[in-house]
């Protein structure tokens, strides 16, 4: 008996080894095959949707869209999709309230009421232009939840008033967010500096930029030559605003805004210290972006507390309300 069992042994091994590859076989072969593209998610809009003319600048092209597929666009621009819902949602009204403005507004830029370029108002991207740069299956993921944010929060917009605000936002603050008249010149009532303290969390809390002292000169227009020797006297902050940031330096005898001196060197922020060694500078920068208004770190630190996306919004835009926008 035992020997007839061990005799068999071989046998049955071989058969379990045939039905394992007979069925590994298939489901390789399905494996291989393309991915489909799954439907795309449900964004509610009606036929009668407010539209809003967007000028693609790569395109040098102008398309007309409803609202609310601009706002979808405008969310997966300019925050990352794995922030809380409550933060998107907060982008989404903020996204909304600069484009209702706009449009109140009509003041066109080439036939359109946006760019999609965020130095004109803020940063858009097409279905289109989401699929190569996150790839099909990412997109399904991501666009799911940016569709929901953008669908429970449909029609929402940030007053003051009675009256859209203008719903600046950024990356992340120092520690603190600006008063709009210490980094625009123009003070208004709801875009007032306060704590921020979830940005020291983010990736742009604390960042290093290092540059040729050649390039320094170039990018700033300098024809005296700044050393480490002579930099006390070259290189002088004139004053800072309440929130540590720089609103006036003198370069070489020349006085700049910290905005016009972060611009041309494309610093993160004006909450700017530096160093030169040898002949190159480095630059120490705290949080990013202008520091105007809605940190988008910030929301995203007040979501993981559990802040609705109402709270967020009252917070960074003070004295302001929600309120659903009317169609002219």
């Amino acid at each position: 008996m035992n020997q007839t069992t061990a005799a068999n042994k071989p046998v049955v091994i071989m058969l379990a080894a045939t039905l394992a590859l007979m069925l590994a076989i298939p489901a390789g072969l399905v494996s291989m095959l393309p991915k489909r593209e799954q439907p795309a998610p449900h964004l509610a809009v009606a036929t009668d949707d407010m539209k809003i003319k967007v000028l693609l600048k790569e395109k040098n092209q102008v398309v007309e869209m409803p609202l609310e597929e601009y706002v979808k666009g405008v969310v997966a621009a300019e925050m990352p999709a794995d922030f809380p819902l409550e933060a998107l949602k907060a982008q989404a009204i903020a996204a909304r309230t600069n484009a209702i403005r706009r449009i109140q507004k009509n003041s066109l830029i080439e036939g359109a009421h946006v760019t999609d370029d965020y130095r004109d108002t803020q940063a858009y991207s097409s279905d289109e232009k989401l699929k190569q740069q996150w790839g099909i299956m990412e997109y399904q993921l991501k666009m799911n939840k940016i569709v929901q944010a953008v669908n429970e929060t449909k029609g929402q917009i940030v007053t003051y008033n009675g009256v859209p605000i203008d719903a600046m936002f950024f990356s992340a603050s120092n520690g603190k967010t600006e008063d709009s008249q210490d980094y625009f010149g123009r003070a208004l009532p709801y875009l007032r500096s306060v704590d921020c303290p979830w940005d020291a969390q983010s990736k742009h809390a604390t960042r290093t930029k290092t540059m040729p002292l050649q390039e320094f000169h170039r990018l700033l227009g300098i024809n005296a030559v700044v050393t480490a020797a002579n930099q006390g006297q070259m290189l002088q902050v004139v004053e800072t605003s309440a929130s540590h940031r720089v609103k006036k330096i003198r370069v070489a005898g020349k006085v700049m805004s910290g905005p016009d001196f972060r611009q041309a060197l494309g610093l993160p922020s004006t909450d700017f210290s530096w160093k030169i060694e040898g002949d190159a500078i480095t630059f120490t920068t705290h949080g990013n972006g202008h520091g105007v208004g809605m940190s988008q770190y910030g929301a995203e630190g007040m979501a993981k507390q559990g802040k609705t996306a109402s709270e967020i919004l009252a917070y960074f835009y003070q004295g302001t309300t929600i309120a659903s926008y009317k169609k002219p």
